[in-house]
């Protein structure tokens, strides 16, 4: 039996409640969060003591159970969520999310795409950003002008698809070479996800102009955009990482990352967000829609990320931003009655601010991986720094030749 991961437990445990529930010392505990399969929260009642989220020790002790061999914590990384890689990038420590050392959220609030895309990957922002637009072929913008109406995924990969033999991004680039060809990659990105041609002018600009935003939500698209820049080391980090191992060029990096702009489980929920956001709207409170959706048996889209057990930060400042443009969706997370958090996800955030913004019923989907090809191209610059070729490796469990059945 494999222990399924709950979308949110809001349950704490001490030091002693972890370590008894796991059947393990405390010292193996701390031994567990300094390999990074256990979360320390720091108790903000008691700062110098640690709490661990109860959906992770149960996660643990369940892994363990499946898995009684040397080395249990190995086994099933791949289904369990346990750390693959190591990063200097992107990661989520004492539920802040932390960037190349920078606190995100304060972060974001102060830079733009292109400096926080420089950031990432350790170029200097004028270096990458000074030349001209990247210039495509008429065959790229006759294609961009008949699939205006198109869904925005199957259009940014089938622009991107055109644009690749155009860009230069082979693992032989250096300096500034480099920053300038990320420049480029990003740039013609964004244009393959708005179906516009490339330009110099700030990214945020561009999208306010794509979707007619008016001056007042300009700063709130740009802080979205540096919010999404990078995802962490999740699926897509990874994908872009293993094709990067086997020295694929950058273009092909940012494609295989395109794919999970049809994925609903790789923070694809928008669609959900948007239908949870119309009953709300319809009813005037998000608790009763919760009540109906639990009544059903179906998890409330948008509430609650298991990573973020005090809800995600980026979420709050989007909400916020959404809220100053408008919007009602922060007086929904009132508490529930019995006295539950609602802690909105990022999804919930984005469709928030879609909806403040006016923008276009997919632009939460867009704001969400447009940027992303920040971090992606920032992953696979790690891996090719790390020199190493990934593997994959499959314990073959079925049946085994032997002789014929007899008849």
């Amino acid at each position: 039996m494999t222990l399924s991961t709950p979308r949110y437990s809001g349950e704490l445990l001490s030091a002693d409640q972890a370590a008894a529930r796991l059947g393990v010392r405390k010292a193996t505990l701390y031994a567990y969060v300094s390999r990074g399969l256990l979360t320390a929260v720091a108790d903000p009642a008691q700062t110098r003591q640690s709490r661990y989220p109860a959906w992770e020790v149960d996660r643990l002790r369940q892994g363990r159970r499946d898995r009684p061999c040397a080395t249990p914590e190995l086994q099933g990384t791949l289904f369990d969520g346990l750390p693959l890689l190591d990063t200097q990038l992107t990661g989520v420590v004492d539920g802040d999310i932390v960037v190349r050392g920078r606190s995100l959220v304060p972060w974001a609030r102060q830079v733009s795409l292109e400096e926080a895309a420089a950031v990432l990957w350790g170029v200097r922002p004028e270096a990458a950003f000074s030349g001209p637009a990247p210039l495509l072929p008429a065959v790229w913008h006759t294609m961009a002008d008949q699939l205006q109406d198109a869904d925005p995924a199957s259009r940014a990969v089938a622009l991107w698809g055109v644009a690749m033999p155009h860009l230069n991004g082979g693992v032989h680039l250096q300096g500034d070479d480099l920053a300038a060809a990320l420049g480029r990659h990003l740039r013609v990105f964004v244009a393959c996800w708005l179906a516009k041609a490339p330009a110099d002018t700030p990214l945020h600009l561009q999208v306010a102009q794509a979707w007619r935003v008016p001056e007042p939500g300009h700063d709130a698209l740009r802080l979205a955009l540096v919010l999404c820049a990078d995802v962490m080391t999740n699926l897509m980090g990874l994908s872009s990482r293993m094709v990067a191992s086997v020295q694929g060029s950058l273009a092909a990096c940012l494609l295989a990352s395109l794919t999970y702009g049809f994925a609903r489980l790789s923070g694809g929920e928008f669609e959900a967000v948007e239908a949870m956001f119309d009953e709300v709207e319809a009813t005037g409170s998000l608790a009763s829609v919760a009540a109906a959706h639990r009544a059903r048996g179906d998890a409330l889209p948008g509430i609650h990320h298991h990573l973020f057990v005090r809800g995600d930060p980026r979420a709050a400042a989007l909400v916020q931003a959404a809220t100053a443009l408008g919007s009602e969706a922060a007086s929904w997370l009132a508490p529930e009655a019995d006295g539950s958090p609602m802690h909105p996800t990022l999804d919930f955030g984005l469709v928030a601010l879609r909806r403040a913004l006016k923008a276009p019923r997919q632009a939460a989907l867009m704001l969400a991986h447009l940027p992303r090809a920040a971090g992606t191209m920032a992953q696979a610059l790690e891996q090719r720094a790390h020199g190493r070729r990934m593997w994959v490796q499959a314990r073959y469990v079925g049946p085994r030749p032997g002789r014929a059945v007899p008849r």
